[in-house]
């Protein structure tokens, strides 16, 4: 990995020129590292610098004279997209400091993004949801004032056997029976059957302070685990979607520049430091 000069000084141009090389989307920012308080810097792959031809590109840059934003669609604020990130992380972290509340306000900053993680990479997801619930037990267990729980009511999990009817209909459209369950095709005369009371509901965690807010939230067979007042909760009907496969989906994937300003060893080290495993 090389830094902005020392790319600039390999090929004899300016930080300036390394920029523009970035902010017309010809060269991708590989890493970003934290200099504690002092700062970060930028890290870009060697391998893909030696695919580029630094001097024709900007050659390219020069005669275009186009603003950075029209030449590549979507690469064009990279660099302005990181350091809004970064900025945002460093004012997040100073101003919670003021709070009483810092080590779990940090801590559920992070889970933020762990929980966009295990949204991604299904190989992280097993670890990544053991350790959300280990870090939202601890901080409802030692944090009751702060954080408030709401029952969500999800419906049960059902298991279907398909009419002869709707199978006949299911192989005539080419579609396998788990498919066209999926899709809801099924008549009244098919068989449903509740397997698990209420299996798809959530326990929601809300955490605010005035400046900030926090939403995660909790499968109520993880929850129970450890929760002793599930029955005393405010209760609400949650939102599903049409197939019961997918009600656990919640969330969105970790972004681009998420992962490069916290890459996911940082973050899980971050949540043991806050559990106190390291």
């Amino acid at each position: 990995m090389l830094t902005i000069s020392q790319v600039a000084d390999r090929y004899r141009i300016s930080n300036r020129q390394v920029y523009d090389l970035v902010n017309h989307g010809y060269l991708n920012v590989a890493s970003v590292h934290r200099h504690g308080q002092q700062g970060i810097s930028y890290l870009f792959s060697e391998h893909e610098l030696n695919q580029l031809d630094i001097p024709s590109l900007l050659a390219e840059i020069k005669d275009n004279h186009q603003p950075a934003r029209k030449h590549r669609p979507g690469k064009a604020s990279e660099f302005r997209k990181l350091f809004g990130v970064v900025n945002y992380c460093d004012s997040f972290m100073a101003n919670v400091d003021n709070y009483p509340e810092s080590a779990v306000l940090k801590a559920c900053f992070y889970l933020f993004h762990a929980n966009h993680y295990a949204k991604t990479y299904a190989g992280h997801s097993e670890r990544l949801y053991r350790l959300k619930n280990q870090v939202l037990r601890k901080a409802y267990q030692e944090n009751p004032s702060l954080i408030d729980a709401l029952y969500l009511l999800g419906p049960d999990r059902r298991k279907i056997w398909l009419c002869e009817d709707c199978r006949d209909a299911a192989r005539t459209s080419g579609m396998s029976y788990n498919n066209y369950i999926r899709n809801e095709y099924y008549c009244p005369k098919c068989t449903v059957q509740s397997v698990i009371k209420e299996y798809y509901s959530l326990v929601e965690f809300s955490i605010q302070v005035p400046d900030y807010r926090f939403t995660f939230h909790l499968p109520r067979s993880s929850a129970q685990r450890w929760m002793q007042n599930l029955d005393d909760l405010p209760q609400d009907i949650r939102k599903t979607g049409r197939y019961d496969d997918k009600m656990f989906v919640y969330g969105r994937p970790i972004s681009r520049v998420e992962e490069k300003v916290f890459p996911l060893p940082m973050v899980e080290e971050q949540l043991r430091l806050y559990l106190g495993q390291q």
